[in-house]
């Protein structure tokens, strides 16, 4: 008799990519969620052969990356209508459009509707009116259910193909297709690592009461202020009334958003993360352009340039000759610039290390296995923020100079 399958000997060696699940013949993986509300995937034993294909396709665990970036460029989308629409610069989009044009299809996250909450989820689309769908940040972990097997189907099939995700989904889907295809195009994101579904369903819940209503819509970067600020939004549809409303949220107001940003909620694989570094998955790597007004002070528009900090600005790392090729092409539809690995990863930390573990994470863990997100969410906001807020207020009225010896004498006091 063949030994059992172990899949991972420790939570932090699983990144639930899904590529296990999508590659058992025997469908005998389920994705489960533990007592943090984060899903692994479990063998059902009964139904397992014992074949090793769910640990050959493990990319966390098993396979080293070795892209190093061909070019680093600084980029925004020409059209600033539709640049307001997407998270940063736009670039996401102007790819999309592309491979909808030439009749492909168009993988990423969107919030879809599932039992009366929105639920993350990587979808395809093929029309170009479903594309918003997929638009701006989602900071949360999707549900990539099926998703390889429907693109290795499509591939095979001569379909063009974009799949865009968290460098560890990418490496997932390429581990699980275990060939390169000519038709695949893929990007991956700059990831600050991401909490799980069931924080972000508990969220909603308590925004739903807050606000007296049903959520519509999310979005977890809202440009209301513009590029900067972190303002999240909710289109509501208040309780007896036939229009909707939108919400904005702001982050020293929001506990999901803090407990994300102050990297409290992530799963325990992102802390040690293998993607955060120079090699990448995708065939180009894009985000936030953070500390470009260090950086490159030159560019922007306040400064006579041609980027502009209120509308967003994207850093585009190529790492394939493939996504040179497809950057090239799309050159008309964007204006860029060459910056260098190194600058981009100055705020954009998760370009050289994973991010630390939260110093509150462990008490959150341990309050949402005893009473759920609300108690997390009471905890966060009363012991957390409150004291964060209070702190801001007292620096306004303190003057710098003054500031720095009182945190001089405190650090003396500690030691």
């Amino acid at each position: 008799m063949k030994d059992k399958v172990i899949l991972f000997d420790k939570k932090e060696n699983c990144c639930a990519c899904g590529a296990c699940y999508n590659i058992c013949p025997k469908n005998a993986i389920k994705m489960v969620v533990d007592e943090y509300g984060f899903k692994y995937p479990k063998i059902d034993y009964t139904k397992c052969i014992s074949c090793g294909a769910c640990k050959r396709v493990c990319a966390f665990q098993n396979v080293i990356e070795k892209n190093e970036p061909l070019q680093v460029i600084a980029a925004a989308r020409k059209d600033e209508n539709k640049i307001m629409k997407s998270a940063s610069g736009g670039i996401f989009a102007v790819f999309a459009e592309y491979f909808l044009s030439i009749g492909g299809i168009v993988y990423g996250v969107a919030l879809v509707k599932e039992n009366n909450t929105l639920v993350p989820k990587h979808i395809g689309i093929d029309d170009l009116k479903d594309l918003p769908k997929l638009l701006g940040s989602k900071y949360v972990q999707s549900d990539i259910d099926n998703v390889y097997k429907e693109i290795r189907t499509l591939l095979n099939n001569k379909k063009q193909i974009l799949f865009s995700g968290t460098p560890c989904q990418v490496a997932g889907l390429k581990a699980f297709l275990g060939k390169e295809y000519d038709n695949l195009f893929t990007i991956d994101i700059i990831c600050h690592g991401v909490p799980n579904a069931e924080f972000f369903k508990g969220y909603l819940e308590i925004l739903e009461k807050k606000f007296n209503g049903k959520i519509l819509d999310f979005k977890f970067r809202d440009k209301k202020d513009g590029w900067g600020p972190y303002i999240l939004s909710a289109d509501i549809l208040k309780q007896n009334k036939l229009q909707k409303e939108r919400k904005y949220i702001y982050l020293d107001e929001s506990t999901y958003a803090s407990m994300f940003l102050y990297t409290d909620i992530l799963r325990l694989n992102c802390y040690k993360c293998k993607y955060t570094n120079k090699h990448r998955t995708g065939d180009i790597t894009i985000g936030d352009y953070w500390g470009i007004e260090k950086e490159h002070p030159e560019l922007l528009k306040i400064n006579g340039g041609l980027l502009d900090t209120k509308k967003g600005i994207s850093a585009i790392i190529i790492n394939t000759e493939k996504g040179k090729l497809e950057v090239e092409k799309l050159g008309q539809e964007i204006v860029y610039f060459d910056t260098t690995y190194e600058k981009v990863a100055v705020v954009n930390t998760q370009l050289r290390e994973p991010s630390k573990y939260g110093k509150h994470r462990n008490k959150i863990m341990e309050i949402y296995k005893l009473g759920g997100f609300n108690k997390v969410d009471e905890y966060y906001y009363n012991k957390i923020l409150r004291k964060i807020a209070i702190k801001k207020e007292i620096k306004k009225y303190i003057p710098k100079c003054l500031l720095g010896k009182i945190k001089g004498v405190y650090r003396l006091i500690k030691r």
